[in-house]
């Protein structure tokens, strides 16, 4: 089964106060209450403010206690439960401004009874990730490709697309941020599937996409990239898996 992060299920969403109302100090943005699964306590997931003019500002209180700040304004909480534990995770979904359309997840879970990350995309914050790929013209229309990171490459024919060969043998391959979040629930349990563009030169035409895989490890609560995949539209151009060290 595979879900879009955005439909887990919510049991109690609490509305949002005006963001006009800006002399409220600590302005409750959004709430959910979830019951434990004996059914013994009630949790709550809290998004506060302190000034709704700032981008950045927004503070998760998990059972009344700060786990994250200086979280994108518009951003929202959701629950599922990703271990099939049946007990509900929390999601922290945060939307960045600006045109790239950034986005960027965290996942608490309970371990040992506390509320802890179990995951936080390492590749989010990469240095010069806009330059992650390099390419040459090969002429005839067709870019040769390389991935630094994944050291991952192939041809792309750039025929269907309006470029004059002088613009091809210019262009550098420009990566975006991670766009879209993809949950996958299989029978071995969670994976997380993170998205981004690669864009030639530069917004809107996309050549590529990188598909980042991460699989839920049980016996250390948290999740691990275990395959990377380079995608044109539908077509797999290149695949790398990474060891999991699973006893």
């Amino acid at each position: 089964m595979v879900l879009q992060i955005g439909i887990c299920s919510l049991l109690l969403t609490l509305p949002a106060p005006s963001v006009n109302d800006v002399d409220q100090a600590n302005i409750l943005i959004q709430s959910i209450q979830f019951s434990s699964p004996d059914l013994t306590g009630i949790h709550k997931a809290e998004l506060f403010t302190s000034s709704p003019k700032k981008h950045q500002n927004l503070t998760l209180k998990i059972d009344n206690k700060t786990v994250q700040q200086n979280i994108y304004w518009n951003s929202k909480i959701m629950i599922g439960d990703v271990d099939d534990d049946r007990s509900n995770e929390i999601f922290l979904y945060e939307y960045s401004v600006g045109s790239a359309g950034a986005m960027r997840l965290t996942v608490f879970g309970r371990v040992h009874n506390q509320w802890a990350r179990i995951f936080t995309d390492p590749r989010i914050n990469e240095e010069g990730v806009e330059q992650r790929f390099s390419n040459k013209y090969l002429g005839k229309n067709q870019l040769q490709f390389y991935d630094n990171l994944t050291q991952l490459s192939g041809k792309l024919d750039m025929s269907r697309y309006d470029y004059s060969q002088e613009q091809l043998k210019k262009m550098r391959l420009q990566t975006d941020p991670i766009s879209e979040y993809i949950i996958h629930y299989e029978n071995i349990g969670c994976q997380i599937e993170t998205m981004r563009w690669i864009f030639a030169n530069s917004h809107p035409t996309s050549v590529l996409s990188v598909h980042d895989y991460y699989h839920y490890r049980f016996r250390d609560h948290s999740f691990s990239l275990y395959e990377t995949k380079i995608l044109e539209n539908d077509t797999v151009l290149g695949v790398k898996k990474y060891a999991l060290n699973e006893s």
